[in-house]
């Protein structure tokens, strides 16, 4: 896609359209962060629990930023936004993937390792009040965000599976009461072109229109040689709101919302290799013998650390679309009931090429195709010093996925047209690999596709009770019952050898594999308003992220399905303001067990020996503290930041082929911390200038299960800057810089040097300066 005249001139239109009548818009986004009194800047209303709010009573682990506070930290995304919050880890990449779309989340060391759709997420993505169920298309851009809120630790009882970790709610505008229209513009390096609009319209005085839309675009920073990309963008958002006042006390909103992206594979190098890797002397030594192939060439590293040898797998793609109807009925002053209906439906593709050279060692492929539909009813009360919500969650979801992998191509064709095994064994009764027809080579025919077909369903009764118990304490239990089924269909095959690896789908004999699953998750927390402004608190909660299959089967053995993970948290918190309320300081400390991980597992059988597969083999205890300050020292100076600590370790790994008890947890830094501060400037009428640093913190982090020296990403800094100009109520113009020191990490990394004679890192982009104008009316 590219930022067309026709675009521009669109967008010049629907600007035109209310210039005449044009107001400031009366929601947050649009809010002058620094116009904001003491009061009203520490005034944060959360969701954290489906009722809003105040962020200071809240007895949860909530970090919460605004859309304004997104806007000014230069986060167009939650990858962006992630370095700037305690204790949460977000990658694209996964594991062997390539992926640019996807969201690989972990919080306090509870995440998912890979983007495929057979394992479920360990953190929940929630827009709007409606569940995102898949890693694939989870890296939205934000647009026409109100807040975003990041909830550590179990969400059991409210939210349900798949949130063991956490969730992370993510709340776009509502439908305004003025008309206003805001049109910005940036550009930047890499040709980095981007434009986007929020328009807000009554229609009338019972009804509204609110449509959002954003083109973004930019060249990657990873260039092959033979001139393609990577670490690009091309993406299209759109958003529309219509609210309808149906009565005093009932609304309806329907909201349509997608996201198209047509990327390059994620940036990726290869700076350390091992040409006398395992799988390369065996192919170099059966093309040698045969004759009929030639032997790969040594391979190719960066020079630069931006430059790459790949010639295959440069594609990325998604295509997601949802609806979403929203009821709020006010029964009556007492009374509440909401019902959220929603459908998504969602096409991503991502590729590499996982040696990052000429040569095909590998290249893989995977695509999703995913349509979910939900239903939710919450009913809120209050009934003297008791609040309380019940609620109804229903969820069905149809998924296709397909996974090529193609290493060593021609390995299986070399060893076909050898004389006879290697070993020198009889053909007839081979005990080696080698030779026309023999059984043992199709182990070795790496290229490979496996199609699955899954259907999940999940069912929900859930409830909690806020008990004032008297003016300083109250009590809070709650708890969800689910039910949760699940089938897969799968088929893997050996493309070469076209032999059926494995296949098991609704004709066949046995049918399709089918697992199901009954599980509750209380939770009871007690909190002490010690003083107006500071409140403790201590809670205890579950929570169980869904079992699932193994994508990838080719055997019986390794086409189990696998039970949930549970786990069981403990954290006290403080709540508190200081100084006359110009100081907020939140503290918690957490202690988690984790048990049954689905982790890789070994399994011996009589027909094909060791196998590998996910099983519920681990167990890992974390504990840790976590502090964020937020504080306005004056009407010119603020600051923010957070400080967080875990210790996280396994306690047991069973029959875990990847992992041992001295194993470090991926993607889970000992450390991580972050200083934002700002400084605005007033002149001389309505403008204004501010000036804004922020600075991130992460310790030594490990990118792979097998900790790897390779794959270990040291402790780094972020630094990003920004200077903001208020010319007057309708213009204002930015200058910005993100990486300002131009550091060089990554956001994933994998090492192969023993197999496949690779160890592949996942780039983070590089200093990048722009410049942003903005238009509101």
């Amino acid at each position: 896609m590219q930022v067309t005249a026709s675009s521009i001139l669109v967008l010049s239109l629907l600007a035109g359209m209310v210039s005449q009548q044009g107001h400031a818009a009366d929601n947050q986004l649009n809010t002058d962060l620094f116009s904001l009194s003491l009061d009203e800047l520490l005034d944060i209303k959360v969701e954290a629990r489906k009722v809003l709010e105040d962020l200071q009573l809240t007895p949860l682990a909530v970090s919460a930023l605004t859309g304004q506070q997104l806007l000014l930290g230069g986060h167009n995304s939650l990858l962006d936004a992630s370095y700037f919050l305690p204790n949460i880890d977000v990658t694209t990449v996964g594991e062997n993937s390539g992926c640019t779309h996807c969201a690989n989340i972990t919080i306090r060391g509870v995440g998912q390792v890979d983007p495929i759709p057979t394992i479920d997420p360990s953190v929940g993505i929630y827009v709007d009040g409606v569940y995102q169920a898949r890693s694939a298309g989870g890296i939205v851009r934000f647009l026409d965000i109100d807040h975003l809120e990041v909830l550590r630790g179990p969400q059991g009882t409210l939210f349900g599976k798949n949130t063991i970790g956490g969730a992370v709610q993510v709340f776009t505008n509502k439908v305004g009461k003025q008309q206003s229209l805001s049109v910005k513009a940036d550009m930047g390096e890499y040709q980095r072109r981007d434009i986007a609009l929020v328009w807000n319209q009554p229609l009338a005085q019972d009804s509204g229109l609110r449509l959002a839309l954003s083109k973004n675009s930019r060249d990657g920073f990873v260039t092959r040689l033979n001139g393609e990309q990577e670490g690009g963008q091309d993406d299209f958002n759109l958003l529309a709101k219509y609210q309808l006042i149906l009565a005093d006390a009932l609304d309806l909103t329907l909201s349509y919302s997608g996201q198209w992206q047509q990327n390059g594979s994620a940036p990726a190098v290869i700076e350390v290799k091992n040409d006398e890797a395992s799988l390369i002397r065996l192919f170099n030594q059966a093309a040698s013998v045969s004759g009929r192939f030639m032997p790969l060439q040594p391979l190719q590293t960066s020079q630069t650390g931006f430059d790459s040898a790949a010639t295959l797998g440069n594609d990325n793609s998604l295509s997601q679309y949802a609806w979403a109807a929203t009821i709020n009925w006010q029964i009556s002053p007492l009374l509440n009931l909401k019902s959220i209906t929603a459908y998504n439906s969602m096409n991503g593709v991502y590729s590499r090429d996982f040696d990052h050279n000429p040569v095909n060692i590998g290249v893989t492929r995977d695509w999703q195709g995913s349509n979910q539909r939900s239903q939710e009813f919450n009913l809120t009360g209050q009934n003297g010093s008791l609040d309380w919500l019940l609620g109804l969650f229903a969820f069905d979801e149809d998924v296709a996925y397909q996974a090529d992998f193609i290493f060593f191509e021609n390995l299986y064709a070399a060893l076909e047209a050898l004389p006879g095994p290697l070993d020198g064994s009889p053909l007839n009764q081979p005990t080696d690999i080698g030779g026309p027809g023999n059984p043992l080579n199709i182990s070795l025919d790496l290229d490979n596709r496996y199609i699955n077909w899954l259907n999940n369903q999940s069912y929900a009764l859930f409830a909690q009770t806020n008990w004032q118990l008297d003016s300083q304490w109250s009590l809070t239990l709650g708890g969800r019952l689910t039910y949760e089924r699940k089938s897969q269909q799968v088929l893997g095959v050996a493309n070469v050898s076209r032999v059926e690896l494995f296949r098991r789908t609704a004709q066949d004999p046995q049918g399709a594999i089918k697992k199901s699953w009954r599980v509750f998750s209380p939770l009871v927390a007690l909190q002490y308003q010690y003083r107006p402004s500071m409140m403790l608190y201590g809670s205890a909660s579950k929570g169980f992220k869904s079992g699932g299959f193994n994508g990838l089967p080719n055997s019986p053995v390794t086409a189990q399905p696998f039970d949930p993970e549970y786990l069981t948290s403990y954290e006290l918190g403080m709540r508190s303001q200081w100084l006359d309320n110009k100081l907020r300081l939140n503290l918690t400390g957490f202690y988690i067990n984790h048990q049954d991980m689905q982790l890789r597992g070994g399994q011996s059988s009589e027909e094909s020996g060791l196998e590998i597969l996910i099983d519920n083999v681990g167990e890992a205890r974390s504990k840790g503290v976590e502090l964020e300050w937020q504080a306005k020292v004056n009407t010119r100076l603020g600051l923010s930041g957070s400080l967080s600590y875990i210790d996280a370790e396994f306690v047991d790994v069973g029959s875990a082929t990847q992992v041992t008890l001295d194993s470090k947890l991926i993607r889970t830094p000992a450390w991580t911390s972050n200083l934002a501060l700002w400084y605005r400037l007033p002149l001389a009428g309505q403008s204004s200038v501010t000036a804004r640093l922020d600075w991130a913190f992460r310790s030594k982090t490990y990118n792979d299960v097998f900790n790897s020296a390779l794959a270990v990403q040291k402790a780094f800094s972020l630094v990003n800057a920004r200077l903001n100009w208020e010319l007057n109520e309708r213009w204002s113009a930015a200058a910005f810089v993100t990486n300002l020191t131009d550091t060089q990490y990554v956001i994933g990394a994998n090492d192969f040097t023993q197999a496949f004679g690779v160890a592949e890192r996942y780039l983070a982009a590089p200093r990048q300066w722009g410049i942003s104008l903005t238009y509101q009316f």
